[in-house]
């Protein structure tokens, strides 16, 4: 059997052509995976026909290009080329991916960070127990419990004219999400790319200031139907489990919450719903972010 002869892309950094990798790519920008394979062999049949061993990226990526212009649409081919761009500039992305316990979070960040190659991944679950270290049960009691049960351990001056859950769930997050501020401050003094995601990640919380920045996505991520909500919690993998069971009703109103803020701020909202990958939302939102953030250069 004939060895697959291998190319050589770019000379610094080079980097071993990889099929698998191109599409990767491809998928992001929103090629089915397997319709994105069958496109990257058409690619390096090109590749071979150069009959050349080390190829400029600036070359690969032309051909790539060109043959998704023919293959597909304009609008597919630069999406390509804006990432791409993006990826050789180092221009930092913070992706903020807000939504109560059990919505699938912590799935679609990490997904969504390894399409990018974005090493940074913080929850702000790791946020609020550092703030514990510092703050504690005595100074801020709904800090030390859980979000969708901080209202068991609100204190007497707070009024009962509002929503327990809701006003207990604030207090537990307004000091999360300043630690979540410090966090991408030290993202943008470092110039690193970063997925933040949690349930503590209210927009009310942040300052316009960070919101409005071109290089930030905020997302909120919703379970309409509660019988899936309910079904995702039933198989989280920790020790809190009863617990999230016992408290559903809880942080229902939490959920609905988080999407009520989020639409009141006019940020982008995406459904998780049975038989829809909601990867593919968020991926559509991160390649309009990042041709937007590029076209700004």
């Amino acid at each position: 059997m004939e060895k697959e002869k291998q190319i050589y892309i770019g000379y610094k950094p080079i980097q071993l052509f990889s099929r698998g990798i191109l599409a990767k790519k491809l998928e992001l920008i929103g090629l089915p995976l397997s319709e994105a394979f069958e496109f990257s062999i058409k690619v390096l049949n090109e590749l071979i026909k150069l009959d050349k061993e080390n190829i400029p990226k600036d070359q690969h990526d032309e051909i790539v290009y060109m043959h998704l212009k023919e293959t597909y649409n304009q609008k597919t081919a630069n999406e390509f080329k804006a990432v791409e761009k993006w990826r050789e500039s180092k221009k930092p992305l913070w992706i903020i991916i807000a939504g109560a316990i059990g919505v699938g979070k912590s799935t679609i960040s990490r997904t969504i960070a390894g399409d990018l190659g974005i090493q940074h991944v913080v929850g702000t679950g790791v946020v609020r127990d550092i703030l514990r270290k510092v703050l504690s049960a005595e100074i801020m009691p709904e800090l030390h419990a859980p979000s969708y049960s901080a209202y068991e351990s609100l204190r007497p001056i707070y009024s009962s004219r509002y929503e327990e859950v809701i006003l207990g769930f604030e207090n537990h997050s307004k000091f999360v999400n300043i630690g979540v501020e410090a966090v991408l401050s030290r993202a943008a003094t470092e110039e690193v790319s970063i997925v933040v995601e949690g349930e503590h990640l209210l927009p009310a919380f942040f300052d316009e200031y960070f919101i409005s920045k071109p290089n930030l996505l905020y997302v909120t991520i919703s379970t309409p139907e509660e019988s899936l909500h309910e079904e995702n919690l039933s198989a989280q993998y920790t020790k809190e489990k009863d617990d999230l069971i016992a408290h559903f009703n809880d942080i229902r109103k939490i959920h609905e919450h988080l999407i009520s803020e989020t639409k009141i701020r006019k940020l982008p909202l995406i459904k998780s719903e049975r038989g829809k990958n909601t990867i593919v939302a968020l991926r559509k939102l991160v390649v309009e972010k990042i041709v937007a953030l590029v076209s700004l250069e």
